[in-house]
């Protein structure tokens, strides 16, 4: 039996305290679920970031394979493929940044806001050379 259980509960100096523990514990949860959300977010946006360099591989990848098609029967799909992977790419960018604020966006356009850009210019490119 613990030291307060064995207080009468009339006994006011015993309803402070357990008062008082109540609204510590209260005032440590507020605090540690106020915290947890940052770095969920930060996470989340880790996990975005790999996310989207994982489809840019695979688009630069697919790119590739339509450059070295030309000229073949396998072209078009290739071509077709390509923008595919590339647009998937660029859709999940806009979509993680959307979701973020000022500094993480800021954050995620150091980190991969290069190779989104190379990625548009190449797809450009290709559809360059097929007006041509």
């Amino acid at each position: 039996m613990t030291a307060m259980a064995r207080l009468p509960a009339n006994n006011s100096a015993a309803v402070a305290t357990r008062a008082t523990a109540s609204r510590t514990l209260q005032q440590q949860r507020t605090f540690v679920s106020a915290t947890r959300p940052v770095l969920a977010s930060s996470a989340i946006v880790e996990k975005g970031v790999q996310t989207i360099t994982d489809l840019f591989t695979t688009a630069r990848d697919e790119l590739e394979y339509a450059e070295e098609a030309r000229g073949t029967v396998y072209y078009n799909d290739d071509k077709e493929t390509a923008r595919q992977a590339v647009q998937e790419c660029l859709d999940s960018y806009s979509v993680l940044l959307q979701d973020l604020d000022d500094a993480q966006k800021l954050d995620v356009q150091r980190k991969i806001g290069l190779k989104i850009m190379e990625l548009k210019s190449q797809l450009d490119a290709l559809n360059a050379e097929e007006l041509e």
